[in-house]
């Protein structure tokens, strides 16, 4: 099954290991979503303005800030209708140009995360993202069972694809560092 089409729904069969994992995960009451885009610029540039989070609020009307508090750790709050929530990430893993792993280490939310990139050619980028997402509330648990999660990844996505490709390249808000593999 393509990173693309794995929507919260279990694989076609039983020898699928990622359709085996995710539903180990949803009946531990953890919601894994995994979804692509490519974005037509190369990959410096995208890798840049994903770890830009700063900017993330330009984009996607749900965050309404986010801070960078140290070289690794980002203040957000999201808010979707009256809801908001704020929680503190954490970059656990950096490989410029090829990874980021992030989870979430206080706050209203229990998710980790990480994104891949992969250069198609040198004018496009293939972003890989899976989110592992521990709803808490009813509506929550209701939200991950309709497959709300996985739209919002894939709205996540999409937004940033189009943001990125307006704008030409990365904002330059963010004072997250960019570490080399050996720190």
């Amino acid at each position: 099954m393509s990173a693309a089409a794995a929507d919260d729904e279990p694989g076609t069969g039983p020898d699928d290991e990622q359709s085996a994992k995710r539903n180990r995960r949803e009946r531990d009451g953890v919601s894994t979503v995994q979804h692509s885009v490519v974005v037509d610029l190369p990959i410096a540039a995208v890798y840049k303005q994903w770890v830009d989070f700063e900017s993330y609020p330009e984009f996607l009307p749900a965050v309404r800030e986010v801070t960078t508090t140290g070289e690794v750790y980002s203040r957000w709050t999201v808010a979707i209708s009256k809801l908001s929530r704020q929680f503190l990430v954490e970059i656990l893993e950096q490989l410029p140009e090829e990874r980021l792993v992030w989870r979430t280490i206080e706050g209203d939310v229990w998710f980790s995360g990480d994104a891949t990139f992969d250069a198609i050619d040198k004018q496009q980028t293939r972003v890989d993202v899976t989110v592992h997402w521990k709803p808490v509330t009813a509506v929550e648990r209701t939200a991950a069972a309709l497959g709300l999660a996985g739209r919002a990844v894939r709205g996540t996505l999409d937004a940033f694809k189009t943001y990125i490709e307006s704008t030409g390249g990365p904002s330059g808000h963010s004072r997250i560092k960019v570490v080399s593999p050996k720190g």
